[in-house]
């Protein structure tokens, strides 16, 4: 039994942080979109009052939440302006993940968060506790059946298998990370308001004493390589800092995935809630034969995105191994597979092409030497190419393979029982070729994930939908009388929602 009680008092400042944290970008383009002179100091200003808020707000909440445990219930009152009562009783908690973020690290604490099938995690999440008291409330809460010595002994057989990253591979994974395109945009979106730190006249003097044989040109091209190089660094360190210390712990009904320099994180994923598993092939890490594991599970993941990364790193050769070891549900032997017919090519040219033309015709039109933007048609036609080649359907025996890409390549497999629903498409002009475009749902966290393999073949796509719904009364088909649009779904009702 767990008495009602407070947490420890830096859970004030552990709250105040969240919402900093989840708030940074916003903050960032306010400081350097700001306007210079006493407008800049008003900004400034406003900034560390809304600090100050809420640190106070945090202080308030502090004292509001308290929580307790009787009879397996976790009981949970929190709340300033309205008082909130949440009671979760140990039956329906599924996972109960224990981490450290930088303000727990500092006060020797931990935060914890038990998650339920039908609730939010944030709203069973206590900020800042004792990891006795912790593991104490883990053994109150966590359902387990009586075992016998001599099961208890055999168990840890499974609970030995443990994956770690090693440093070589934090370092690949760090400098190709795909975190590198938001990291760029926030460095853009910084260096176009550097006018507000740096006046035009100091610019002027920089250009001419510093770099005097310098041209528009050259200032144009240092400028770029400025930002794609700080960009990178940015995406370099948060990869390092997110992924550091990365170990899988295989156990008997779970997987537990521990990461994080500054945060400690540990996330805890039954296998019964893994939904589909993506095979993620960055565009910097394909040419080098690497790629990284991503899980989808339904009502679990990491906060961005529901999706959850098995392993941020790994050689392509071994990625299939990895798979039998750690999920060998998904271990599968492909019996049929499809790829999208060459009349399909011209689509993705097309596609590729009315996509770059409207940027091209903005940077032509708008900044010096923009009609040099017309030389980026060669590398989208290029990318429509290598889309039309990468996209396949395969399948094995339970197992629907779907291959795809944007910029980078996934491929994702979708246990045949674990599908939400299939949905066939085809517009008036993939009428004409008989194409058409075949999207698989899953669960995924609160949401749902979809997967389409563009322009296939309209008789191989009506194949795998009548494979997938297995001639199951949940199967729906409409087909629209004029012929301009086809849209068949199934759903599934046997999958875990």
């Amino acid at each position: 039994m767990f008495e009602l009680q407070r947490q420890h008092p830096a859970a004030a400042l552990a709250n105040a942080f969240d919402i900093i944290r989840a708030n940074f970008i916003t903050i960032v383009i306010l400081i350097f979109v700001g306007s210079g002179g006493r407008e800049a100091n008003f900004t400034l200003y406003w900034i560390i009052g809304t600090f100050l808020f809420l640190l106070v707000w945090g202080a308030i909440s502090w004292y509001r939440f308290q929580f307790s445990v009787e009879d397996g219930e976790l009981r949970i009152e929190q709340g300033v302006m309205v008082r909130k009562k949440l009671y979760l009783t140990s039956d329906r908690i599924q996972v109960i993940d224990i981490s450290a973020g930088v303000v727990q690290r500092l006060f020797g604490l931990v935060a914890v968060e038990v998650k339920t099938a039908g609730s939010s995690s944030k709203e069973a999440k206590i900020s800042a506790i004792t990891r006795e008291k912790a593991e104490k409330l883990k053994a109150l809460l966590r359902k387990k059946t009586e075992k016998s010595d001599d099961s208890q002994e055999a168990e840890p057989v499974l609970q030995r298998k443990v994956y770690a990253l090693d440093t070589r591979d934090l370092l690949i994974a760090a400098s190709t990370s795909g975190r590198f395109g938001v990291a760029l945009s926030v460095v853009g979106v910084a260096f176009s308001q550097v006018e507000q730190l740096i006046s035009e006249e100091q610019m002027i003097h920089f250009v001419e004493t510093i770099i005097p044989r310098s041209t528009n040109a050259s200032m144009i091209a240092m400028s770029i390589f400025a930002v794609i190089a700080i960009a990178w660094l940015f995406s370099f360190a948060s990869t390092i800092f997110k992924y550091y210390d990365f170990v899988v712990e295989v156990r008997e009904n779970e997987l537990l995935i521990s990461r994080g320099l500054f945060e400690r994180t540990q996330l805890t994923i039954p296998f019964n809630r893994i939904q589909a598993v993506q095979i993620k092939e960055e565009l910097l890490r394909q040419p080098l034969g690497y790629a990284s594991l991503v899980i989808e599970s339904a009502g679990y993941g990491e906060s961005e995105g529901n999706s959850t990364t098995l392993f941020p790193l790994l050689a392509k050769p071994q990625i299939y191994n990895f798979i039998n070891e750690v999920i060998p549900d998904y271990q599968t032997e492909i019996s049929e597979n499809s790829n999208v017919p060459s009349v399909g090519l011209r689509r993705y040219l097309f596609r590729m092409l009315w996509i770059s033309l409207p940027v091209i015709l903005i940077v032509w039109s708008s900044i010096p030497y923009g009609v040099y933007s017309w030389f980026l048609l060669i590398p989208a036609l290029l990318l429509g190419y290598q889309q039309y080649r990468d996209a396949e359907i395969a399948r094995g025996k339970d197992i629907l393979i779907l291959t795809f890409r944007l910029l980078s390549k996934t491929t994702a497999m979708v246990k045949k029982y674990r599908m939400q629903s299939c949905q066939v498409q085809q517009n008036p002009f993939q009428k004409r070729l008989n194409l058409s475009n075949l999207t698989i749902h899953v669960a995924s966290g609160n949401q749902g994930r979809a997967f389409t393999v563009r322009d296939v073949e309209i008789t191989e796509a009506m194949d795998y939908r009548m494979w997938l719904s297995n001639g199951q009364d949940g199967s729906v088909i409409s087909d629209d009388e004029d012929g301009e649009a086809l849209n068949e779904d199934v759903d599934n009702p046997d999958v875990t929602r």
